[in-house]
């Protein structure tokens, strides 16, 4: 308890429950998929509980995001260099290109403006009458003068007016019961620009990995070999399954072994077609799955799956832990199989594959 400004050390509390949490030995298991839960479900929960009552400084916020994305990459707390996509890129929507984890820095905004919301509404709150009676007096809120003696939370709240000036959201909420802080967040990205492959993980079944490894496919960001020597971290390009540079363009569907397990699912899938590189497959892609009807959804479900599993599969022969013809275009079916046949509609269509 304190009537002081709140500095950064009193919220270390706060940071040390997030780093006992992320250091836990059961976290250490975890995939991207699920890092990325523990985040959204632990994480942002204890933070959101601070952030209701108080505004967080800039520096609080950098620390508490460092902290959460040394962890989704490298599942540690360790300093690492590792961040293929920038962390305000994977904060973004699904619709914008991320993976939907709540951007604090964002949110903090949107936490004082509920706050905000509350005292132009909220008469029933014994805080909202004692500001009214000991600041506000009479005035409009939008429009009252706040003295520089008034306290460090109620300035903080107060230049939140700045930000509602022209926003349609915002006046919406003033004429509304409850105050919807998913719509005011998600009401910042309406102005960004979406991105085109974003179709595919709409109604996608695929493994929540499999998912991710799509992700960092469609942003250009698996580590094949060109990228690994761009970085010198390698010395040669080669794929592992021919003597070509080993580019994503490549490896997804250009090279002979993946073209060949790609056209072997989709012979299963029963759809005559040949296989080119990555850009043009994407975009055939989301031509083939527009529509929202079972075989759309299990073209989107088995695409996801070959790309995860062709990738684990160059893994296992760059590190030299398995041989060729691993009938990788089998575990790619039967995993087909098991993630759509839980789906009505899909496990009507499966069952006429299976026949």
């Amino acid at each position: 308890m304190t009537s002081k400004k709140l500095a950064i050390h009193n919220y270390m509390d706060l940071i040390d429950r997030i780093v006992g949490r992320i250091t836990h030995w059961s976290s250490k298991l975890l995939s991207y998929a699920g890092r990325i839960q523990l985040l959204k479900s632990v994480i942002f929960a204890m933070t959101n509980y601070w952030m209701q009552c108080l505004p967080f400084p800039k520096a609080v916020i950098r620390k508490i995001n460092s902290i959460c994305r040394t962890f989704f990459w490298t599942g540690s707390i360790e300093k690492s260099c590792k961040a293929p996509v920038a962390w305000k890129s994977v904060c973004q929507t699904k619709r914008n290109g991320g993976l939907n984890l709540i951007d604090l820095e964002g949110w903090n905004h949107i936490s004082l403006l509920k706050l905000l919301w509350n005292l132009c509404g909220k008469s029933d709150s014994l805080w909202v009458k004692w500001i009214h009676a000991y600041y506000i007096k009479n005035q409009q809120i939008m429009e009252a003068y706040i003295p520089d003696n008034a306290s460090w939370i109620m300035k903080a709240v107060m230049k939140q007016r700045e930000c509602t000036l022209q926003n349609p959201v915002w006046t919406e909420m003033l004429n509304a019961q409850k105050f919807n802080m998913k719509k005011m967040y998600l009401a910042n990205y309406e102005r960004s620009q979406s991105v085109p492959w974003r179709t595919l993980f709409y109604g996608n079944v695929a493994r929540p990995r499999a998912l991710v490894n799509l992700w960092l496919a469609c942003n250009g960001r698996l580590a094949t070999r060109d990228r690994l020597h761009k970085f010198g971290i390698i010395d040669t390009t080669c794929c592992c399954f021919c003597s070509a540079d080993e580019t994503q363009q490549h490896l997804m569907f250009d090279c002979n072994e993946t073209r060949d397990i790609w056209r072997k699912v989709l012979e299963w899938i029963q759809i005559a077609h040949y296989p080119l590189g990555w850009c043009q497959e994407v975009e055939w892609i989301m031509k083939q799955t527009k529509g929202k009807g079972g075989r759309a959804k299990i073209l989107k479900l088995a695409f996801t799956e070959c790309v995860y599993e062709i990738w684990r599969y160059r893994n296992y022969i760059s590190f030299g832990n398995a041989v060729q013809n691993n009938h990788t275009d089998k575990k790619i079916i039967d995993t087909i199989v098991y993630r759509g046949w839980t789906n009505r509609k899909l496990r009507t269509c499966l069952a006429k594959l299976m026949m």
